[in-house]
């Protein structure tokens, strides 16, 4: 099989509608797909790839046809992060949470692959973190969310959650506003979710999270909860045939 002939695309009809342009998910499987040549096509689109870090490879082909790498993603594991279990500063998201969920994760990012993509304006950025946190009082991302209160009983951060196969629970996205940074909020949200999962029945047997490279605090704030380094892929990004 060609390489050019490897890889397809899948649409991303979520990341359309917020960029407001064709938007794709580069995949490895099935025919039916559309194929690479149509980012050729003219006029501005998005598609993302993620490549093993090892498969400098197939980096090298995608950059070849208009790809350009903008992160590289860190997957981290632990089975059982040692964070505080309990916290008065710390509970299940509500409704009436969800603008104050959103403004946050409006203004909190600075090293997601969105943000460090140089052909994607700030704004549009954090326009998609907010539409993402936004999402789990729409019921449309995520099992749960756990926030934290700073000590005006205001909303300081959020912790969104979903499961994945043997009940390991994943940190989804997580952010604390600047003016609550650095005081223990996001341990203390990762230790509630690990201690009561989302809310129901279900209780997590370890966890999972991605963060990026670039994101050092974020890498050694995990590392210090027992997180271990499991996975790193190359995130390359490509807008079509821009004007």
């Amino acid at each position: 099989m060609k390489a050019n002939d490897r890889y397809r695309l899948d649409p991303d009809t979520w990341l359309t509608e917020i960029l407001g342009r064709p938007s794709w998910v580069v995949t490895t499987g099935g025919t039916s797909s559309p194929p690479l040549r149509e980012l050729t096509k003219p006029g501005p689109q998005f598609a993302t790839a993620k490549i093993a870090a090892a498969d400098t490879a197939s980096v090298e082909f995608l950059q070849s046809g208009g790809f350009r790498v903008v992160d590289m993603v860190l997957t981290l594991d632990a089975e059982h992060p040692v964070a505080p279990g309990d916290s008065a500063a710390v509970r299940f998201a509500v409704p009436e949470d969800r603008a104050r969920v959103e403004a946050i994760a409006g203004k909190s990012f600075r090293y997601s692959r969105f943000h460090l993509d140089p052909h994607l304006p700030r704004t549009l950025a954090d326009k998609v973190k907010a539409t993402w946190a936004g999402n789990w009082f729409r019921g449309a991302r995520g099992d749960g969310m756990v926030v934290c209160e700073n000590p005006k009983g205001v909303v300081a951060g959020f912790l969104q959650l979903r499961w994945a196969p043997a009940e390991r629970l994943v940190i989804d996205l997580i952010a604390v506003e600047a003016e609550s940074a650095r005081k223990g909020f996001a341990r203390a949200m990762i230790g509630f979710a690990y201690a009561r999962g989302t809310g129901d029945a279900r209780r997590p047997r370890g966890m999972t999270v991605g963060t990026q490279a670039a994101n050092i605090g974020s890498v050694r704030l995990y590392e210090s909860l027992g997180f271990q380094l499991r996975d790193a892929k190359f995130v390359l990004h490509h807008h079509g045939r821009l004007p």
